[in-house]
């Protein structure tokens, strides 16, 4: 009568702990930013005092204008979860060169052969790469922290106009 007494308080504990609730907030910079939860909008941050449940979680953190986050968390039982993202932004850059048969490529993803481009990047440290008949010829990190507009020239580094 004790064992079975014991296996059903075990059961118990283990079920409050699983059905518990954590008080969850979300600070951003900058604010008003959309948080999801699991795929579900919780709101604009700052998010105050939203309970979760203990397990996986997966948060998503948008903003026109700023790169988006993705966040994977464990939530333990009988604990609060306080986050703080801080948003990167992204700037509209444009990259223009005189040079002819080149190619340029950006953080290896993003590849053009055109004397002028924009794209929107995050700002940060980007490594730009240019090509010149399938073989590197020249590396060179880049800075964005502002809308830019980038002038490429063989044997010179890369200038801000």
């Amino acid at each position: 009568m004790i064992r079975h007494y014991k296996k059903f308080l075990a059961i118990m504990f283990f079920s409050l702990g699983l059905n518990a609730q954590v008080k969850l907030t979300v600070n951003t910079i900058p604010k008003k930013v959309n948080v999801k939860l699991d795929g579900v909008i919780l709101g604009e941050s700052p998010i105050i005092n939203e309970r979760i449940s203990p397990g996986i979680h997966k948060f998503e953190i948008i903003k026109k204008g700023f790169a988006p986050l993705n966040y994977e968390l464990v939530v333990n039982p009988a604990q609060a979860v306080h986050l703080d993202f801080f948003m990167n932004p992204i700037y509209s850059v444009k990259f223009k060169t005189e040079e002819t048969g080149l190619v340029f490529e950006i953080n290896d993803e993003h590849q053009w052969s055109e004397d002028f481009i924009r794209l929107n990047l995050e700002a940060g440290d980007h490594s730009l790469r240019v090509f010149k008949l399938g073989e590197i010829i020249d590396e060179q990190i880049i800075h964005v922290d502002e809308p830019k507009k980038f002038i490429y020239y063989l044997k010179k580094p890369i200038s801000e106009e």
